[in-house]
């Protein structure tokens, strides 16, 4: 762990500290199976420090004429392509590409990367997060990719009532900061833009900051986690889905504690049992590229598979 890695950013509050320093100690499970590159990809997670301390993670509106998840939230990221040493090397060409984020190892250093994640269109993500030195860097936005560039408490993952935020407050007029949870949590939001509906919906919860839908997805439920950004009324849409589930994971690990509502619906199966399947019993674009790529000896046994099991974070 590099010392006094806090001289390197504005005040930090305690708990922001511990949080970056959780990170540079955290190691994701060893992978014991390799993953095809033509399906897989990396996102980065860009966190900074607030003005009092608080560490805020960078998400960033698509734009409206992409193939895919057009106008979704999203944080900076996209599928491997030739050239890219590994996760870190995607996920850094892609926040340049798409945000203007130097790949430059100082100003933006890597703090540690996560397991992997599985998408509705068969890629494998793997989230890798950085935290930006350099409180003078200035975001260039590619407008062929995103629209809007934004940010939230990356502690705001682990609650479902803003009240709960710590740093909630900041965000809102000194002259109202002491009014009662109870009056601020009543307070409507901003009109909510529709987002993407799911197939197969079998349960879920909208509340005023935090909901949630349950959906069928391979062997069983999966809950989908949806979260207000404050900016609907500007026509951000919530983060949601895979995005949701990315923070609410770096949040837990990071905060080193659970989010205060289930993560899982009941009876889901753990990520790696889930990616298990889609290249096992689906055959879609993740088990041909497999098939592709010549690796289909590291899935078709179950070696490897318990150990990954008990390790499985979430």
């Amino acid at each position: 762990m590099p010392p006094n890695i806090e001289y390197q950013f504005p005040p930090l509050k305690p708990e922001s500290l511990q949080c970056i320093y959780r990170f540079q100690r955290y190691e994701p499970r060893i992978e014991k199976r390799r993953y095809p590159k033509r399906r897989s990809a990396a996102v980065a997670i860009v966190l900074f420090v607030g003005r009092l301390g608080d560490l805020y993670v960078l998400l960033s509106t698509r734009a409206g004429d992409m193939r895919t998840y057009a106008h979704d939230t999203a944080l900076p990221g996209g599928k491997y392509e030739e050239g890219d040493i590994d996760a870190e090397g995607t996920a850094r060409r892609e926040a340049y590409e798409e945000i203007g984020l130097p790949i430059d190892h100082e100003k933006v250093k890597k703090l540690c990367e996560l397991e992997k994640f599985i998408t509705g269109n068969s890629l494998i993500v793997t989230p890798v997060i950085f935290i930006i030195t350099d409180h003078t860097l200035t975001p260039l936005l590619n407008p062929e990719e995103v629209k809007r560039l934004f940010s939230m408490p990356l502690n705001s993952f682990l609650f479902s009532r803003p009240s709960k935020i710590p740093s909630f407050h900041y965000n809102i007029s000194h002259r109202i900061s002491s009014i009662p949870n109870w009056v601020i949590d009543s307070i409507p939001p901003p009109p909510i833009v529709n987002y993407s509906l799911d197939k197969g919906q079998v349960g879920g919860k909208e509340g005023r900051f935090y909901g949630f839908r349950d959906i069928i997805w391979g062997q069983g439920k999966v809950r989908m986690h949806r979260f207000l950004t404050g900016r609907e009324g500007q026509g951000v849409k919530p983060v949601y889905g895979l995005t949701a589930a990315i923070l609410i994971q770096t949040a837990s690990i990071g905060y080193d504690q659970f989010p205060d509502f289930p993560f899982h619906a009941p009876g889901q199966k753990s990520m790696t049992e889930r990616i298990l399947y889609e290249i096992r019993h689906v055959e879609g674009p993740l088990r041909r590229a497999v098939e592709v790529e010549g690796l289909w000896d590291d899935w078709k046994s179950e070696e490897g598979h318990d150990d990954q099991q008990k390790k499985a974070k979430l």
